[in-house]
């Protein structure tokens, strides 16, 4: 069975790529419809808001979904869920002609978008699932980021494409145009193989208790138990609520500095994407050092540096601004390319930690608990930028990606026993040498000193 699995292997990347490249074009494509009927037809800003607050929300409950994920044969899982979303698209262009009905439509549209979506999420965690078990070891580094770089090509046009096809083509056309995807999806995911008894959990094993709710209380013990992990998920959360609290500033902050036309926040898209594209493309060529063991050795401090260096592109985008506004894009490529790399590695590091008959869940909690802090930012992003500026919600982000990227220092080192004692002695010191300071600004000083010291 595992020589079949090692000969399908490559067989097996290809058609998952291209079944969820397929799903990512579909998605796109139905969440654009919806939203553009939704536009020209109520011309209400709150039932827009809905469609956003819909997606807010099921980004947050992920993980009620996860025992799904990990009870389902996955092969299964992919082709039920794509069927469903090739039948919803068909029956939201019904209900485009519904025009004598419009309040109808819209909660039915609603409804249809609100299953469409929970189908993306149960197929976007199964990825995660699947090829930790169709892919070596040494190799799922490089696959990943294949997979990411393939989605990073995507996000360069998928929304302009998907935007002209509704532009040119009639609502109903461009909602069965995305049918028609779907259907090619579905088609690779029936191709792939994926034997049974190494994807269903048995009734014997230990990650299922054959209760829906244990089984969900399971996953996070499982994870909890994994307290390294844990560990980095909860600052990654933390970090995204700033990262909310600086998307909402970075359309003024461009406006101010570059142009106030909308080209100006594009454009930064545009090197946002180009700069994710480059670190999934430079890792999927680093990939090959796996085989030999060096990537995976240097997997934890990889992650700092990435996360450091990205906090640290943010902060100089604030600090040149009023000097040299055209590096701004510069820094912004490079806190995107940082990211970039920082995320396949860590989920890399996530794969190869927990049983694959537990991943689902692990990767649903993981989702629901980074998720969640971004709609309370984006909240907060918008009282900072009204009383206090654009710049200072931005550099909130990178610095707190700086306090980020030294905590995974201090959890990943293991030299770590003298920690309290030394941290204490610096505090000590810098006390007596910087009375002016205020006492937290010396509590962080200290904890980065000793950081260092310590790495």
């Amino acid at each position: 069975m595992f020589k079949d699995i090692n000969k399908n292997k490559k067989q097996n990347v290809k058609v998952l790529l291209i079944g969820r490249i397929a799903t990512n074009i579909a998605d796109s494509l139905f969440y654009i419809t919806i939203l553009w009927y939704f536009k020209t037809t109520f011309h209400s800003p709150m039932i827009l808001s809905l469609v956003f607050i819909v997606d807010s929300a099921i980004d947050m409950c992920a993980f009620i979904f996860g025992p799904l994920i990990d009870r389902i044969y996955i092969k299964n899982l992919l082709k039920y869920v794509t069927i469903g979303q090739t039948i919803l698209s068909v029956f939201a262009t019904i209900l485009f002609y519904l025009t004598k009905w419009k309040q109808l439509a819209l909660i039915l549209l609603l409804l249809t978008y609100v299953l469409s979506t929970i189908g993306s999420t149960l197929i976007y965690p199964a990825e995660e699932k699947i090829l930790p078990v169709i892919v070596s070891k040494d190799e799922l580094t490089k696959v990943n980021s294949l997979f990411q770089l393939a989605y990073r090509i995507l996000d360069l046009f998928l929304d302009a494409l998907a935007t002209l096809i509704v532009t040119f083509f009639s609502l109903s056309k461009a909602m069965i145009i995305s049918a028609f995807i779907f259907a090619i999806a579905l088609c690779f995911y029936a191709k792939l193989y994926l034997p049974k008894n190494l994807i269903v959990y048995e009734k014997d094993n230990d990650y299922f208790t054959g209760k829906y709710l244990h089984d969900l209380l399971k996953g996070w013990q499982v994870l909890k138990n994994e307290g390294q992990i844990l560990l980095l998920i909860i600052p990654l959360a933390v970090t995204n609520l700033f990262y909310g609290i600086a998307s909402v500033g970075m359309p003024y902050f461009t406006s101010q500095y570059l142009t106030k036309s909308a080209i100006s926040y594009g454009g930064l898209e545009l090197f946002s994407s180009i700069g994710g594209l480059l670190g999934s493309l430079i890792i999927s060529k680093i990939g090959i050092l796996n085989k030999i063991g060096i990537l995976k050795q240097k997997l934890e401090r990889i992650v700092v540096i990435c996360l450091g260096l990205a906090g640290i592109s943010v902060i100089l985008e604030t600090m040149i601004a009023n000097s040299i506004p055209m590096l701004i894009l510069v820094f912004v490529l490079s806190s995107a390319f940082w990211i970039s790399i920082m995320n396949i590695n860590f989920e890399v590091l996530i794969q190869e930690s927990f049983n694959p008959h537990i991943l689902g869940r692990i990767e649903t909690i993981n989702s629901s608990i980074i998720n969640c802090m971004i709609p309370i930012g984006s909240f907060l992003g918008g009282i900072i930028v009204q009383r206090v500026s654009a710049s200072f919600a931005i550099s909130l982000q990178g610095i707190a990606e700086v306090i980020t990227a030294v905590f995974y220092l201090l959890v990943f080192n293991n030299k770590k026993n003298n920690y309290c004692r030394i941290k204490q002695q610096l505090f000590f010191f810098y006390s007596y040498f910087c009375r002016d300071l205020h006492p937290f600004c010396i509590k962080i000083i200290s904890n980065i000193s000793v950081a260092l010291l310590v790495y």
